[in-house]
């Protein structure tokens, strides 16, 4: 019981690529698949291109060549990753670095809205960390994601790569801890002494959930997953927030993250994630367009989202999220997106939180576990990392020369352009031990 529990409460935060791949895997091979595999193999060796990065950080190698054209030649560019790879934000880090010499202004993550513009503040705020450390010390559990210590370091790169900006971080998604911070930048926004007692109150009814549910270590009472709305509905009716003012932003956010783990939660899985796939498109759509309209041009942007999310046509949670979205909207006038699915190597750990401590744990990497993917780790370069260029497969793969593939491989072939297997991964680390 405990195991299901678990699984289904990490969705709530975290991207369900992680536990999907591993059901997905059970049963794809058909008759004969296991000569097809062994022919794709040969193909994936053929075409194998091996990357790295130099002492200063620029991509490397034949394979960092690929990367390094497809950013330059793209308006997006989607690096669909394995959370917790500690591998992952050094090879994004490199494909910033190109990006920012072809004219890349924005950097959309994983987090929420107001959590973003924080992370950011927080960022530029002195060059030491001890701004963003104390962020996340103060408003624990902190950032999804970013509370591990190597995606803050591509933040922090991405923030110093950009001095006297505002505004180059883009959250784009939900925020299961949004009651950790937004209620209390909320209590500042307050118009008058009534408004300020109803969020003081909102404070001290979500703590309490928190501290119950570190108590019995149930991730299911953390109010973002299983909370009443009405307590945003009081905090609307004090408030009475114009339309699209930064307090009305605030409680959408948190009523829409409320509604999308509630969906999960009752067992509509499929309800949630779509209801959390329009959420993303909303967002991107809204910073695009008053970005655009500040620069009087269309910015270029990088995303580094869970690989579903960045996924082109229906992805592996039966939805279409910001990877279909992305690249017909750089289409229109002749533009492309360049959409990357970023692995740890075969063998590796990765980092994974806990949702009952609010803490990593050390978990197998399971996006080489699968069988669909088990010819680009047969393929792969033990030592470096190795690229994978996934464009070249599709004719062949639509006429049959591989044989019937599993249809999860057929997904991955035409939803990214390039896979990269990152040999000798590891897991991230947590910036804060335990809870402070």
């Amino acid at each position: 019981m405990q195991s299901s529990f678990t699984a289904r409460t990490i969705h709530g935060g975290f991207d369900p690529m992680n536990l999907l791949l591993p059901i997905l895997a059970l049963g794809l091979l058909t008759t004969g698949a296991r000569a097809q595999q062994d022919s794709l193999t040969l193909q994936l060796r053929a075409m194998a291109r091996t990357a790295g990065l130099t002492p200063s950080g620029e991509l490397s190698g034949p394979g960092g060549e690929l990367l390094r054209a497809g950013v330059r030649a793209a308006r997006f560019t989607l690096v669909g990753e394995e959370h917790g790879v500690v591998e992952v934000p050094r090879l994004v880090q490199g494909l910033w670095r190109e990006g920012q010499g072809a004219g890349y202004s924005h950097f959309a993550i994983e987090v929420g809205e107001q959590l973003a513009v924080r992370l950011e503040n927080a960022l530029r705020a002195d060059n030491d960390g001890a701004a963003y450390l104390g962020f996340l010390r103060r408003h624990w559990p902190g950032a999804p994601f970013y509370n591990w210590r190597e995606d803050a370091a591509l933040l922090r790169a991405v923030i110093n790569s950009t001095p006297g900006r505002r505004g180059v971080l883009w959250g784009l998604d939900y925020d299961i801890l949004a009651d950790r911070h937004a209620l209390l930048r909320l209590r500042e926004l307050a118009p008058d002494p009534v408004a300020r007692r109803v969020a003081d109150s909102a404070v001290a009814v979500t703590d309490g959930a928190l501290e119950r549910a570190m108590r019995e270590k149930n991730p299911a009472l953390v109010w973002m997953f299983g909370g009443d709305s009405a307590l945003f509905s009081r905090l609307r009716g004090a408030y009475g927030p114009r339309a699209g003012s930064e307090a009305d932003r605030i409680l959408t956010l948190m009523d829409t993250t409320l509604a999308i783990n509630l969906l999960f939660m009752s067992g509509q899985g499929y309800e949630s994630n779509l209801r959390r796939s329009r959420l993303l498109k909303r967002q991107f759509w809204r910073h695009f367009d008053s970005t655009r309209g500040a620069l009087k041009r269309e910015p270029r942007v990088m995303l580094k989202f869970g690989a579903s999310h960045l996924q082109r046509g229906r992805n592996f949670t039966n939805t279409t999220d910001l990877g279909s979205l992305l690249p017909e909207l750089a289409e229109k006038d002749g533009g492309e997106a360049f959409s990357i699915y970023a692995l740890g190597g075969p063998g590796t750990l990765r980092a994974q939180i806990d949702p009952r401590t609010m803490s990593s744990i050390e978990i197998p990497v399971q996006g080489l576990a699968p069988p669909w993917a088990k010819p680009f780790a047969d393929a792969a370069d033990s030592d470096r990392w190795t690229v994978f260029d996934l464009r070249t497969l599709r004719a062949a793969a639509g006429s049959g020369r591989f044989g019937t593939l599993a249809p999860a491989l057929v997904q991955v072939i035409y939803g990214f352009d390039v896979l990269v297997v990152l040999s000798k991964s590891g897991p991230q680390h947590d910036l804060i031990a335990g809870r402070p």
